[in-house]
């Protein structure tokens, strides 16, 4: 049978379950991956054919084994490390590696990269990256905290857990003099949902991140910039995509991955009250 050259549609969650299951079984197979993680055994032999892409199990006769990568993997979970699961991936599934190559080489663009760029860039490479691949990858990136899909646009950009705060405010307040002379909004105020998702792309950072450097950069600035809260119903809570997640299911014997969608957007919390809009009235 000839390799097969594009990625098999695996999510994360499945991944986990079956490298959970391959830890504490002598050899696995289609049949017996299929009874444990409830689903057909066509599936479950393409989620263990990517497993060994992966190197998370080896191939030994007509079944499939653990390996010393099994337990580094699962340790990694067992930990919440999700950065390092990141890594883990970068070296060691060349279709993972591939995508996060795409979307570092522009790491330095004011905006991220959209699907069909990916794609297109990737076909420039010569790169196996199809639409099912990118959906794919992006997903598990955006739940390990490697990338953030703007939630408005849909772009796509790697993400830094740090922002020098002087780049920070200077792009804050360009933004805000962007977004505020923007037709229909009312007043000087900007809803900080969109803020951030703006900022974050421009910046390549997380969106917690945004929070603590916005939180700081207001209690440093109480006077030149002013938060305001918001009605229960209003349209900076919504957009069009929601965050995704992933955590660990303790509820069970066996700790399990729990995919989670968030689905309203959050302003910023400082003190006990929750702000949504924010106004700069002079240099911060």
């Amino acid at each position: 049978m000839p390799t097969r050259k594009t990625i098999r549609p695996v999510t994360l969650r499945r991944v986990i379950e079956a490298c959970i299951f391959a830890s504490r079984s002598e050899a696995i197979d289609a049949s017996n991956v299929s009874k444990e993680i409830g689903v057909s055994e066509s599936r479950a032999e393409e989620i263990i054919l990517e497993l060994e892409r992966m190197r998370l199990v080896s191939h030994l006769g007509s079944t499939y084994v653990r390996n010393a990568r099994t337990a580094e993997f699962l340790e990694y979970f067992r930990n919440d490390q999700w950065r390092k699961i990141h890594e883990y991936f970068l070296k060691n599934y060349q279709f993972y590696g591939d995508f996060f190559s795409i979307l570092k080489s522009h790491a330095a663009d004011l905006k991220g990269l959209t699907a069909d760029e990916i794609m297109d860039e990737g076909k420039t490479r010569q790169l196996s990256l199809n639409q099912t691949a990118v959906d794919v990858l992006s997903d598990w990136s955006d739940r390990l905290g490697a990338i953030q899909r703007h939630l408005y646009t849909r772009r796509i950009y790697p993400v830094e857990d740090k922002v020098e705060t002087e780049i920070f405010r200077n792009a804050l307040v360009k933004l805000y003099q962007e977004l505020s002379k923007t037709q229909g909004r009312k007043g000087i105020f900007v809803e900080i949902p969109i803020m951030r998702e703006d900022l974050c792309e421009r910046l390549k950072i997380a969106r917690k991140t945004f929070d603590e450097t916005l939180h700081n950069t207001y209690l440093e600035n109480v006077g030149r910039m002013e938060l305001s809260g918001a009605p229960i119903i209003t349209r900076a809570k919504k957009s069009p995509l929601s965050e995704k997640k992933i955590k660990r299911d303790g509820k069970i014997a066996v700790l399990a991955p729990k995919n989670e969608l968030q689905r309203e957007r959050e302003g910023l919390l400082v003190g006990r009250k929750i702000y949504y809009y924010m106004a700069v009235y002079e240099g911060i």
